[in-house]
């Protein structure tokens, strides 16, 4: 467990730096527009892939926390049994899902290998390395919560008693 308490860390603070870099980009490409009257030509690419990763990054942490959004009028309706048995397959269904999409994710990401991104001349394969990467984040905290789910009935992490 300490492995993935480092890699929660690291992810936190990556979370952390794409929207601290986004908004600093963003706000400086304002002041160059307005005051200088001369926009910044790679500002909007940069603003654009930093979004792709802090989303994708920002949704392993969400996950992790449960606090992606769901629509539980109906389950919350359903006798305990069947509500359980509708999260065991949410979370066999996300599992899968995510696993989908790191496999194919690094795919793509090999093949825009040879792309390059037009204002900066990144290698899109920076960019699209966003989906393996933060795929396999969401994966990683989706099966944690799914064995803690399996082996107390609820996937939210135990909070320390006081």
């Amino acid at each position: 467990m300490a492995v993935i308490k480092i890699i929660r860390k690291i992810n936190d603070w990556a979370v952390i730096i794409a929207i601290a870099l986004l908004s600093i980009v963003v706000i400086a490409q304002v002041f160059a527009r307005y005051l200088s009257h001369q926009p910044l030509t790679w500002s909007e690419e940069f603003a654009r892939y930093c979004q792709i990763w802090m989303v994708m990054l920002g949704s392993a942490c969400m996950m992790r926390k449960g606090g992606h959004l769901a629509i539980d009028l109906l389950t919350a309706a359903l006798p305990a049994p069947v509500k359980r048995v509708t999260d065991f397959i949410s979370y066999v269904a996300v599992i899968v899902f995510f696993g989908i999409v790191v496999y194919q994710g690094i795919f793509v990401t090999m093949n825009a290998a040879a792309q390059t991104s037009p204002a900066m001349g990144l290698h899109m394969s920076y960019v699209y390395a966003a989906l393996p990467v933060g795929g396999a984040l969401i994966l990683m905290e989706a099966i944690i919560r799914f064995v803690r789910f399996l082996r107390t009935g609820s996937a939210d992490e135990p909070t320390p008693d006081k």
